[in-house]
């Protein structure tokens, strides 16, 4: 009985075995046999190769001796992967990256044309996008104030003009009638008369001292009486006192004639008697001088009479604004036209706190339209704001760009990258061929049919690409486009487990 029940496992057990397909046979050849044996020993020794990849893409025994981090890859995998390579480039210096920017106006090169008084806008003689050149007439304003100080100012012309006329005829009689030296003739004649009273006392009183002396000797031999003598002592004390008296008149005389010497040398008689006309025609000149600087600064003529005021444009450029039209009422410093140069522009660009570290006044800077990023233009950092704004955290840096080039409009936005002037040079290659794998920033080289992973060391940014301090070489040829699912690859246990 035990040996019909172990017959009856045994039968069943074969019965419910799945046969062969058709064709093969369920034991394998010896050839078939050394073939696994050879598959298995390759699959030992590579075990990144993914299984199944030899059924779809062809064998690849080869790869059984690739090195870790490098791909060979067959002429189907590189089409289906669309793989791009470019050269590694030597980029000098350190860049920002693209940073925002917009183009504006040079405050010296953009005017206001406005009146400085009241009035009616009587003519404008500009449209929009004019293009005119400094002196340019841009409108006329007509303005009670202005009809005013011309006023004032032909009234004192008219003053000045009689003043003038006045010290002419003054003058004229002074010379005419010798009124200048009269005095001085008059204080000359009473000197003389003086004089000659000095002498003629002088010359008494010497007679009179003769005579007096000769008295004393007779009278002391007894020839002349005593009366006699003192008669000639009397005579000679008044004649002595009638000396004194011409002297000190011949010194006033002589006073007066000085006085009239030094006033007649200062003309102050003559200054005198024109001071009030000279006064009159400072006066009237002084008006005028006023009244015509007045009507010089708001753009009047001080030899009109109409109170018109013409607006000037100071400067060569384009008439971007016109906000007045004709018979509007302007008031002072109401904008009626706006001219600008745009020959020179400023581009504000917003700068982070992290490019102080490599960017400096004086620094290259390329300027890129950001709707047309291929019309560009090159200058350098001229300011830098000391001042961080204290909402975005960025500070604004300027450039002057001179003779902007097409598309440069004011206005406009713009992307800068701005590099630093040191002249060192480094390996460059393009930010999207950066990879990283297990914790190492890696780009992956082509060495003749395969590529290699290879580890590098950013630095900043420069150009279009990221700085590398080391790891590449100038020159070689980095994959770009695809870089991602070679990377995938590359990370893959078998290369057949991946389907491309």
């Amino acid at each position: 009985m035990r040996f019909i029940i172990v017959f009856l496992l045994i039968f069943l057990c074969l019965g419910c075995q799945k046969e062969p397909e058709p064709g093969l046979s369920p034991h394998p050849t010896n050839e078939e046999h050394e073939h696994h044996d050879d598959e298995n020993q390759n699959h030992t020794e590579d075990k990144s190769e993914p299984e199944g990849h030899g059924d779809e893409h062809g064998t690849h025994d080869e790869h059984g001796d690739e090195e870790e981090g490098f791909l060979t890859l067959t002429e189907a995998q590189k089409k289906e992967l669309k793989l791009t390579t470019t050269a590694v480039v030597a980029a000098s210096g350190q860049s920002t990256g693209l940073r925002p920017g917009r183009i504006e106006a040079d405050p010296d090169r953009r005017v206001i044309i406005s009146s400085q008084v009241s009035g009616t806008l009587q003519n404008i003689y500009v449209q929009v996008g004019a293009s005119i050149g400094a002196g340019t007439s841009i409108a006329i304003v007509t303005s009670p104030e202005v009809t005013s100080l011309q006023t004032d100012y032909h009234e004192a012309e008219v003053e000045a003009e009689l003043a003038r006329k006045e010290l002419a005829n003054k003058n004229e009689l002074f010379r005419v009638g010798d009124e200048i030296n009269r005095p001085l003739e008059t204080a000359r004649l009473e000197f003389t008369e003086a004089k000659a009273q000095r002498d003629t006392a002088s010359a008494s009183l010497q007679s009179a001292v003769l005579k007096n002396e000769r008295l004393e000797t007779l009278l002391a031999e007894g020839i002349a009486s005593k009366q006699q003598v003192e008669e000639s002592r009397a005579e000679r004390k008044a004649l002595e006192a009638a000396l004194r008296q011409t002297e000190a008149e011949l010194d006033i005389a002589q006073s007066h004639l000085e006085r009239e010497k030094r006033v007649t040398k200062s003309q102050l008689n003559v200054k005198a008697d024109t001071f009030p006309a000279e006064a009159r025609l400072a006066r009237a000149e002084e008006q005028m001088r006023h009244a015509k600087e007045r009507l010089s600064q708001i753009g009047a003529s001080p030899e009109a009479h109409n109170g018109n005021v013409l607006l000037s444009s100071p400067i060569s450029g384009t008439v971007v604004e016109r906000s007045a039209s004709r018979g509007e009422l302007v008031t002072p410093g109401e904008p009626v036209a706006v001219v600008v140069d745009s020959s020179r522009v400023w581009v504000w660009v917003d700068l982070q706190r992290s490019d102080l570290d490599v960017i400096d006044k004086g620094d290259p800077i390329e300027l890129s339209l950001v709707e047309k990023p291929e019309r560009a233009a090159g200058g350098y950092v001229d300011y830098i704001s000391p001042q961080l704004d204290q909402e975005t955290q960025t500070l604004k840096a300027r450039v002057i760009l001179d003779n902007p080039p097409e598309g440069f409009h004011l206005g406009s936005f713009v992307n800068a990258r701005v590099t630093n002037g040191s002249g060192a040079t480094a390996p460059a290659v393009p930010e999207k061929s950066v990879q990283f794998v297990e914790g190492q920033t890696v780009v992956y080289v082509r060495e003749g049919e395969g590529y290699r992973r290879t580890s590098v060391i950013l630095g900043a940014p420069v150009g279009d690409g990221q700085v590398i301090a080391n790891g590449v070489k100038v020159g070689s040829q980095v994959v770009v486009d695809g870089v991602e699912q070679l990377k995938s690859l590359d990370l893959s246990d078998k290369i057949g487990g991946h389907s491309h």
